[in-house]
């Protein structure tokens, strides 16, 4: 099915779940005893369990009768908006960080706009440092990478990070799940409000918005848009107007010039 090995592992440790606790009785009764669960959670953690539930019983089981008529819950896009940190939020959980490559990974994902997935997957040669652009190579079926850019303060805490690298990897970031981790723990103990990659990410969109940027674009920057128009950006004159475009946002999370101290 080309997925992607993460999806299959989630789609696999739902399948398992289900079936321990139905005993290993596949009927209409188990599965709906079994979503009733997660009917009080967030429509996206419901939605996954039908996903999966749909991979196994639809696809290999080949039953859809049985899982077919339990439907996706509406998932409301700007829900998160209405929580978002403000800039003061954003600026405080970057000064919460100490470390270098903390501070680059934070400023690279709330001015680039992309998914933890992508940043975490991303070549240095992906990196253009005088355009100032990021070019994945993300596409599933149903996620595609943006083409994007990141500011001037993005650009001196990454060239900081990179310089202090030891390792040999090809990778933009070496970082395991616990640095990761700690690196949103202390970012939103220091503003106060919860900060991950996903608000950041958020934060990016609504902040474009708010400085001009029409929607198509914001679309393009995030790997929304359909893989026809990316393409026409990749090289030549349409990266330039996408960057043109994303320069005259002045997205900014500091407020003043990064020196060599902060």
């Amino acid at each position: 099915m080309r997925l992607e090995k993460k999806t299959v592992q989630q789609n696999i440790q739902d399948a398992r779940r289900f079936l321990q606790m139905s005993n290993y009785i596949v009927n209409y009764e188990n599965i709906r005893r079994y979503l009733e669960r997660y009917v009080p959670k967030a429509a996206k953690t419901y939605n996954t369990q039908i996903k999966s539930l749909r991979r196994h019983i639809r696809d290999f089981l080949q039953v859809p009768q049985l899982i077919m008529s339990f439907k996706m819950a509406p998932v409301d896009e700007w829900a998160l908006a209405k929580e978002l940190p403000s800039k003061k939020h954003i600026r405080l959980g970057f000064q919460g960080l100490a470390e270098t490559k903390a501070k680059a990974i934070y400023l690279f994902t709330a001015t680039t706009g992309l998914r933890k997935g992508e940043i975490l997957a991303l070549q240095k040669s992906q990196v253009n440092f005088e355009t100032r652009s990021v070019i994945p190579n993300h596409f599933t079926r149903k996620k595609r990478s943006g083409i994007t850019f990141f500011n001037t303060e993005t650009a001196f805490w990454l060239q900081k990070y990179l310089k202090k690298r030891k390792d040999n990897s090809h990778k933009l970031f070496v970082v395991s799940d616990r640095q990761w981790k700690k690196l949103w723990r202390l970012a939103s103990k220091n503003a106060g409000v919860s900060i991950t990659s996903k608000v950041l990410r958020a934060w990016f969109s609504t902040e474009m918005g708010e400085l001009g940027i029409p929607d198509r674009f914001i679309d393009v920057f995030q790997g929304r848009a359909p893989r026809t128009v990316l393409a026409k950006h990749y090289t030549g004159k349409g990266l330039v107007r996408l960057k043109r475009i994303y320069d005259k946002a002045n997205l900014k999370v500091l407020t003043s010039k990064p020196s060599s101290d902060q």
